[in-house]
């Protein structure tokens, strides 16, 4: 995903601005205007991009060395990366294809802490730029025979190793004109990823080695709202001012770049799968079915909004790694939705941003963080909600759902919650099987009574509907548990 970044953002930066000089064919004054707009967002550091003609297209070469190189001494770091050739075509319409097909590779290194080196086989990207979209309309890519290597090393716990590779990566995406900007969509799938992990034992004993391996993966998602011509100004912003001291003699700068990048997005979403999974630990293997995730959240603006969800299926674990009694509570499958809502980053970034108007040497008032608890917090508390879920194993079925509401303008969390659950009385059979030393044979009375609490469902399920007041209250199906605090 680093070379379609550095691809396509390289692109776009460049054709965002050339609208006045887009030509039907290449020619020596076109590769002349395409490398003095490169160089606006890249910098005109000797090397770094070139512009070509190439029969009837442009050929754009970028090489990060020479920016690489100017990397202080005392910072510690060193790090290559591998140069990128590029083909652009100008259609004559304003749009222009673009397409890069070759091996890549980048490394870095920090002495005594880490070093990394990640290879791709075939990194191959294709897409079609909108001059009027300001973006890719479309675009293709494809990253394949991937591995990765890294070394970290501690002090005190040693030399930690984690190779990745991939069989390949496809990502497909397009863009149309929105409501708020430019909105997107994309899929992606992936093939074969294999991790290895060794690090070090304790005192006295060998290394631990851990593998796993994912057979499959595919995602959907789409962009909402963002602002293609922000985005690259900020990335032109910092190309500019390469380091601190620049950026501090032109904070307006930055905040003018920020403001106009703003809210970066209004909306993203992500749902991903990932298939037959299978972890090699020391004690043995470890498999899941699937697993699923979601991202479902909002840019900086004033409706906050975060929700993450996971979905897990067919979890095995290594046989005798827990004892007989404990196997039957073992979840196989669950699923877990939280949302968070009702805060506001707009008010908080515009308050954020505010910081950069202070004179140097400048310091935020002394009440900043109560300020910015205010901005992000508008009604002194955020909503988190759990949509219906539920956990399955071999002994019980749990299932819940709630919302409450809380932060600091309230004195204690207030919402809703609904348990059910089937199978109690096989969870106090396993407790009660447990070893005498264990203790938790003690806790089967509890089991009984949550149960003389529960209402019936059906099936044998038992339903506990629980209410927190902002009195202090707590309600377990309609009985107050606090004693009269309602």
């Amino acid at each position: 995903m680093r070379i379609q970044s550095l691809s396509a953002i390289s692109l776009t930066c460049a054709m965002a601005l050339w609208s006045t000089t887009a030509l039907a064919e290449a020619t020596e004054e076109g590769a002349a205007g395409l490398l003095a707009l490169l160089q606006t967002y890249v910098g005109a550091t000797e090397g770094v991009v070139a512009v070509a003609v190439d029969g009837d297209a442009y050929k754009v070469t970028f090489d990060a060395a020479p920016l690489l190189a100017k990397v202080p001494a005392d910072v510690g770091l060193t790090a290559t990366v591998s140069k990128i050739d590029m083909t652009v075509i100008d259609n004559g319409d304003g749009t222009w294809d673009y397409s890069v097909d070759q091996p890549a590779s980048l490394a870095y290194e920090v002495p005594n802490a880490m070093k990394t080196r990640t290879d791709y086989g075939q990194v191959i990207l294709t897409g079609t730029f909108d001059e009027a979209l300001g973006d890719s309309s479309e675009y293709h890519l494809e990253l394949n025979d991937m591995v990765s290597e890294q070394t970290q090393t501690d002090p005190t716990m040693g030399e930690m190793a984690i190779k990745m590779t991939q069989d390949s990566m496809t990502a497909d995406g397009t863009a149309v004109a929105g409501e708020a900007g430019v909105d997107s969509q994309f899929t992606t799938t992936t093939a074969n990823l294999g991790y290895e992990m060794t690090m070090p034992g304790g005192e006295g004993m060998p290394p631990m080695a851990f593998t796993a391996s994912v057979a499959e993966g595919s995602a959907t998602g789409g962009l909402t709202g963002y602002q293609p011509q922000g985005l690259y100004g900020l990335l032109a912003f910092f190309v500019a001012h390469p380091d601190a001291a620049l950026i501090e003699a032109d904070k307006a700068g930055l905040k003018t770049a920020l403001e106009t990048a703003m809210p970066l997005f209004q909306n993203v979403q992500m749902t991903g799968v990932y298939k037959t999974i299978a972890v090699e630990t020391p004690m043995g293997p470890v498999g899941l079915d699937e697993v699923g995730v979601t991202i479902d959240m909002n840019g900086a603006v004033a409706d906050g909004k975060f929700r993450e969800a996971f979905n897990l299926k067919g979890l095995s674990l290594p046989e005798g790694v827990l004892p007989p009694f404990a196997a039957p509570l073992v979840p196989s499958d669950l699923t877990i939705d939280v949302t968070a809502s009702k805060f506001d980053l707009a008010a908080a970034a515009g308050l954020g941003l505010g910081l950069l108007d202070l004179p140097a040497g400048g310091t935020p008032p002394a009440d900043f963080e109560a300020q910015m608890l205010a901005a992000i917090l508008p009604a002194g508390a955020v909503d988190i909600a759990i949509a219906p879920g539920e956990t399955n194993a071999p002994a019980y079925r749990l299932t819940y759902e709630g919302a409450m509401t809380v932060g600091p303008a309230l004195p204690m969390p207030v919402g809703k919650a609904r348990l059910g659950l089937t199978g109690i009385d096989a969870i106090g059979e396993a407790l009660k099987a447990s070893p005498p030393e264990m203790g938790m044979a003690e806790m089967a009375p509890m089991l009984e009574m949550a149960k003389m609490m529960a209402q019936p469902g059906v099936d044998g399920e038992l339903i506990w509907e629980i209410e927190t007041t902002e009195a202090g209250g707590l309600l377990v199906n309609g009985q107050d548990m606090m004693g009269g605090g309602q």
